[in-house]
């Protein structure tokens, strides 16, 4: 993977449109508390990438690099993700009225799940800022995904999940991966609000939830996938 000249990116306030750049991990809007995306100055994009740069390359999340906010391409962590197969369902398509039905298979992804797509790009940016371990709440597809690029990073997986409301199936890939997996009593929400405050106290640790605007990065080239496979003529 040729080296990336490195987009510059800045962190932008879901809620009160607040922006600021800042080299480390954010997680909410410093002024309103709120959550953050990350937004590009698309004048430097366009000087970066063209469409026939990115058709010269096989389909998958790292084929649009230069959309995404890592910085070093010797950080990147990937287990082939992306590229998933885009499929005309004439039968359902029938049944539902719709002249033409395309589904994606985002099952065919690394662990089964969309969430490889974000997962390589969080733990890749956690690398970046030289995270020791990664950390998050789930119920089933976040667990098996964080452990699995975890163990590809060579550094420590710790899920907490709440008690009697997870996939076992997804349970057996965070184990089988090397996950430390810690149940506590409650539902999701309070398994979150557990890993946030343990991440809190543990700056080492980097917070791999959707909460984490880098993971919704990577999930983002599902649509551009899209584009590229309707021949950009969505």
């Amino acid at each position: 993977m040729e080296r990336s000249r490195g987009l510059n990116y800045f962190f932008r306030c879901i809620n009160c449109n607040f922006k600021f750049r800042s080299e480390r991990i954010k997680y909410s809007c410093p002024k309103c508390g709120d959550l953050l995306d990350i937004a590009y100055d698309v004048e430097e994009l366009k000087e970066l990438v063209s469409k026939a740069l990115l058709e010269e390359r096989s389909i998958s999340v790292w084929r649009y690099r230069e959309f995404l906010p890592v910085k070093d391409p010797s950080k990147i962590v990937t287990l082939g993700e992306g590229g998933t197969t885009l499929h005309a369902c004439k039968n359902l398509g029938r049944l539902l009225k719709v002249e033409r039905l395309l589904v994606k298979n985002e099952g065919e992804n690394p662990t089964g799940s969309f969430k490889d797509r974000g997962m390589t790009v969080a733990v890749s940016r956690a690398l970046e800022e030289g995270a020791k371990a990664v950390a998050c709440a789930s119920t089933g597809n976040t667990s098996a995904s964080l452990a699995a690029y975890a163990a590809k990073a060579n550094i420590q997986g710790i899920v907490l999940i709440p008690e009697g409301k997870v996939a076992l199936g997804k349970l057996v890939q965070a184990v089988i991966y090397g996950a430390k997996i810690v149940q506590i009593p409650g539902n999701f929400d309070e398994a979150l609000r557990a890993v946030t405050r343990f991440v809190k106290a543990h700056p080492e640790v980097c917070l791999l939830n959707s909460i984490n605007p880098f993971r919704i990065e990577g999930q983002k080239t599902l649509a551009m996938e899209i584009l590229s496979q309707l021949g950009y003529e969505p």
